[in-house]
């Protein structure tokens, strides 16, 4: 295709059937835009949400400006307008993908009209006019004409991270996934960061233990895994799998969208178009439930503190849609990764309160918070106590039975015991006493 005039369908693939969203049209001039189409418009309130960024929970009129709105719909110079750019790969995936395609300057629509046929969530972008029939076969998906490209490739997950999708059939796993049968993301190990899955695979089991909603996930052998090329293998012996939240198991497809889409937040700008309170008002503006969201959010927020997790940025918090694409609730947590472990950076992704600084972060800040938020900031207090205390209780122990190694194990708990919010939760401070900034 190579940057020719093209025509892109975008629809939502959910339990009811699929929806058509819109057009995405790339011009001989490579300007992207996208159009919503007429049908989704007037079919009311009830539409499924395809972006709570043109979405208004109180008013259908506003909904409709913004749906009929094209300053954030727009793209130049073969670029996607925000939200589409935030549903493709980036880093080694984004390379692969790229070395997989024919030679020539390919842009973000090229990629995203390769991929679209298996991206997150439950959006499909299905070629309708420009894109010739070479480099691919064909799939029928709820009626649909699907392109499956040739390659390793047919998938897009956001992220820098190498990662392919896997499906199980009679207890074999295989990746890449053929087209949209990957129930499962298969994480490989890293050249940069030794024992990369183990890492994330003991930080995501201590969080579980300590009461936080994590996507389900195990370590794999990868002697164990079929169509991995053998120059994946080299960097170590296992990956991390992780069941997909937004795959069903019986193939169907459930809604997602990330804060980072929600904001328009493209490359870099998910470390640095918000800050956590950000994070927790959306939840609070958009949630199903907002303040059990709320709270579980600033769960996840202490574990980063404890564990020195310093990459949870705007992609790395997402909404998960109920039946029929409607009433938004906070997915479950993934990406969890001491990463102080590897650069000794004590940072946090995203600002909470005025500072990144994780070991001088205490309970004021969340009450802070709470107070902005106008909920009750005793009961916050008391269930970020409560997360900590449990994780000072049980993760000494648990982590000699997970297989981080011992002196990486002992200096992250270390470090968990010197940080303020460690120190503030378990002296012998009730909820009522004054809390330290």
């Amino acid at each position: 295709m190579k940057n020719a005039a093209a025509v892109l369908g975008v629809y939502l693939l959910l339990d009811g059937g699929p929806v058509r969203v819109g057009t995405l049209t790339r011009d001989a001039r490579r300007s992207t835009s996208f159009v919503v189409d007429e049908g989704y418009i007037r079919a009311g309130a009830g539409r499924p949400v395809c972006s709570l960024s043109w979405f208004d929970s109180v008013s259908e009129d506003a909904t409709v400006a913004r749906l009929r709105a094209m300053e954030d719909k727009i793209g130049l110079l073969g670029q996607l307008p925000p939200w589409f750019a935030g549903l493709l790969p980036e880093g080694a995936l984004r390379s692969l993908v790229e070395t997989e395609m024919s030679h020539g300057d390919h842009d973000d629509f090229d990629v995203l009209a390769r991929l679209g046929g298996d991206l997150p969530g439950a959006v499909c972008v299905l070629p309708e006019s420009g894109i010739p029939d070479t480099g691919f076969t064909w799939e029928n998906l709820d009626g649909f004409k699907v392109p499956l490209p040739s390659g390793l490739v047919k998938f897009s997950l956001a992220g820098v991270q190498l990662k392919f999708t896997a499906e199980m059939a009679d207890g074999r796993l295989t990746a890449p996934a053929r087209g949209a049968d990957g129930r499962y993301i298969l994480k490989l190990p890293s050249e940069r960061h030794a024992l990369l899955p183990e890492m994330e695979f003991t930080a995501m089991s201590l969080c579980r233990d300590a009461g936080i909603n994590t996507a389900s996930c195990r370590l794999v052998p990868l002697a164990t895994v079929l169509g991995i090329p053998p120059a994946f293998r080299e960097h170590g012996g296992n990956a991390l799998l992780v069941e997909r939240f937004d795959r069903t198991a019986t193939g169907g497809r459930v809604h997602i969208e990330d804060m980072a889409q929600i904001l328009g937040a493209v490359g870099d700008r998910k470390y640095t178009m918000a800050n956590i309170e950000t994070v927790w008002n959306m939840l609070r503006r958009f949630s199903g439930d907002p303040y059990g969201d709320v709270i579980e959010g600033m769960r996840r927020v202490a574990a980063d503190i404890l564990l020195g997790s310093g990459d949870n940025h705007l992609k790395n918090w997402s909404f998960r849609f109920g039946h029929g694409g409607r009433r938004p609730r906070l997915s479950p947590a993934y990406d969890i990764v001491p990463t102080w472990l590897y650069d000794r950076d004590g940072t946090l992704a995203l600002p909470l309160g005025g500072t990144a600084a994780a070991a001088a972060i205490g309970l004021g800040k969340f009450r802070r918070a709470g107070r902005f938020f106008q909920m009750d900031v005793d009961l916050i207090e008391r269930e970020v106590r409560d997360f900590v205390l449990r994780a000072a209780d049980t993760w000494p122990a648990l982590v000699k039975d997970l297989p981080m190694p011992a002196d990486k194990a002992d200096a992250m708990l270390a470090r968990m015991r010197g940080t303020e919010l460690f120190q503030a939760c378990t002296s012998t401070a009730g909820p009522s006493s004054p809390a330290r900034p």
